[in-house]
């Protein structure tokens, strides 16, 4: 995949639902952890239950530590889980999103979406 003349790796997304995509400071000093689903949705969302096993991952690394504990300088960082695509997702997950969104925001997380397009990514 290329984005904005470069050249990115494929991550594993939503089809690997252990691993933790991309994590790093965002420019306004919160955590940043990204889930990463490149390619076509099916138009029923049926990603759902592996986005939400997914979702799960990166809120137990959140929350429970292990963020913490590979990145010490990420710590008392507000957090923000973005669900990064290159293709938008149909409106079920887009709707689920929101709604764990809503829950999540009493942990102190914040979920988002980004378009890849539309993301400037920094070394």
């Amino acid at each position: 995949m290329t984005h904005g003349g470069r050249t990115l790796s494929v991550m594993p997304g939503i089809d690997n639902p252990d691993e933790i995509d991309v994590i790093a400071e965002d420019v306004d000093g919160s955590a940043l952890l990204s889930i990463v689903q490149t390619g076509g949705w099916s138009p029923d969302g049926r990603e759902r239950a592996r986005l939400k096993r997914k979702l799960a991952t990166y809120l137990r690394y959140a929350l429970e530590g292990g963020m913490v504990e590979t990145y010490p300088m990420l710590r008392d960082r507000p957090v923000v889980i973005a669900l990064m695509y290159d293709q938008r997702p149909p409106q079920p997950i887009l709707d689920y999103w929101r709604q764990r969104g809503r829950a999540t925001v009493r942990d102190g997380v914040t979920l988002v979406v980004k378009s890849l397009a539309e993301t400037e990514w920094r070394a």
